[in-house]
């Protein structure tokens, strides 16, 4: 007996798709994704990997099916980081591929990052854009029946050749201080527990097991989750602590003493890192936190193009401007060497590159006493225009070009700078405060601003980007 199901709107975000499982993501949207990405995907197989919500093989069983039965190639990449599949679509080791992940949200929630193929690497927002339009103007019926097992799909196992593949990105010499690792019971040990062992590297883990996620979501910047790790960086004496999101393209540092290093420190950092090499001078980044950015691109002579927010944007301006390195406020850290790929695990091995014989607690000193950085806050706003329109009496706006979306920044002269942008992921606005005249300069202008978004926040929410 079959079922109609029409697909909802609001599972399409701006750089993938993602909604709450059964009621919006359920195995007849995947297998109706499937059905339509294989007009869409170029010729050749595609690569299919999942992570480890309870929901996810299934969906990816589900996605499966529906491939195959328009006659395409599955390659089953098994439980893997997203940049494994981006890895194997960019490598040319299938024609395009599939993620089943939400990332960083909590679950019931799952859904779907496309990587529509090596012709067309960056392009994920047209590919979204043809999906969204095919599954939209349709009601779709499918049978009902059990679909595991009803497939003819090849594994494809890759984590061995993707180690290799980051080893020999490395630039220094091992580490020997200890390093605490937190996978957030997601797919990083996947990768980091055989790179750690092949690198020789002294770890200890935290979350390593790919289990029941956090109730928040896997995301290392939640305080509970944070505040954890700090405890265990401390407890365990280790000299550097790495989290990891659930598919581990974010990449969240700690130093010794368990401070979490501002997103836009780390991007600093791996921007003097990059252009202070005989490299490309080019970097790409997000305009919602600038300051430190700016620092390091001017410290050492370089080029710095702002992008929108998401991984789209970023992705496409690197590969097209090639940049040798890409960030985002929201730790994500992409890389010319690798394609453009997104990869939590590059990251950190770059990191220990980065502090080389040194401290992550002493480099990122002078990061932190250049430019002072507040936590991203996250509201549902009502009355984006009214907001705006206070911002503006109160502060100066910054020039944002255009094409960097629905983003917008307010200055206090060269001294303070605050940005608001509606999320990718979740139905929230991001605040981002930044200042060059201290931590304590910082806390009293943020405060001041927070008193006028007060009147216009709906709902009060602790996720990050």
């Amino acid at each position: 007996m079959g079922f109609f199901h029409r697909i909802p709107s609001e599972i399409f975000r701006a750089s993938d798709i993602r909604g709450r499982v059964p009621d919006q993501v359920n195995p007849s949207v995947a297998r109706a994704l499937g059905i339509v990405l294989s007009k869409h995907f170029p010729e050749g197989p595609i690569g299919i990997g999942f992570d480890t919500r309870a929901s996810s093989e299934e969906l990816a069983d589900a996605l499966s099916m529906g491939l195959c039965q328009q006659g395409r190639r599955v390659m089953n990449l098994g439980l893997c980081p997203t940049e494994v599949v981006a890895f194997a679509v960019q490598r040319g080791l299938v024609s395009a591929g599939v993620m089943v992940t939400a990332s960083h949200n909590p679950e019931p929630d799952n859904g779907f990052k496309l990587f529509g193929g090596i012709e067309c690497p960056g392009d994920t927002r047209r590919l979204l854009a043809w999906v969204r339009n095919d599954l939209e103007q349709q009601t779709l019926a499918y049978p009902s029946q059990d679909i595991s097992g009803s497939k003819t799909v090849k594994p494809l196992f890759l984590i061995d050749q993707y180690v290799e593949e980051l080893v020999g990105l490395r630039d220094h010499a091992p580490s020997e201080q200890l390093l605490a690792l937190n996978g957030l019971n997601g797919t990083a040990r996947v990768v980091a527990e055989p790179l750690a062992e092949r690198l020789g590297l002294n770890v200890t883990w935290l979350r390593q097991t790919t289990d029941t996620l956090p109730p928040e979501g896997p995301d290392p910047l939640k305080p509970r989750l944070a505040e954890e790790m700090s405890r265990f960086v401390r407890s365990s004496k280790a000299g550097l602590g790495v989290a990891w999101d659930g598919d581990c393209d974010r990449c969240i540092f700690f130093d010794g003493a368990g401070e979490v290093v501002a997103n836009a420190h780390t991007m600093a950092m791996m921007i003097d890192h990059f252009l202070a090499g005989p490299q490309e001078r080019k970097v790409v980044h997000d305009a919602k936190l600038v300051l430190s950015a700016e620092r390091a691109i001017d410290r050492q002579a370089g080029i710095g193009i702002k992008v929108a927010t998401g991984s789209s944007s970023v992705r496409e301006t690197l590969l097209e401007s090639g940049a040798v390195y890409g960030g985002e406020s929201s730790a994500h850290h992409y890389f010319g060497r690798f394609g453009g790929i997104d990869s939590g695990m590059l990251a950190w091995l770059t990191m220990l590159d980065v502090i080389s014989n040194s401290s992550l607690a002493d480099v990122a000193a002078d990061y932190r006493a250049e430019v002072a950085v507040a936590p991203e806050l996250s509201f549902k706003i009502q009355d984006v225009a009214g907001l705006v329109d206070s911002l503006e009496r109160a502060l100066k706006p910054d020039e944002i070009d255009p094409q960097l979306g629905a983003l917008r920044a307010f200055t206090d002269s060269e001294s303070f700078r605050v940005s608001m942008s509606p999320s990718t992921t979740e139905d929230l606005m991001r605040f981002n405060f930044e200042s060059v005249e201290g931590a304590e300069a910082l806390l009293q202008k943020t405060a001041e601003v927070l008193d006028l978004i007060e009147p216009f926040v709906v709902e009060r929410s602790s996720s990050a980007a």
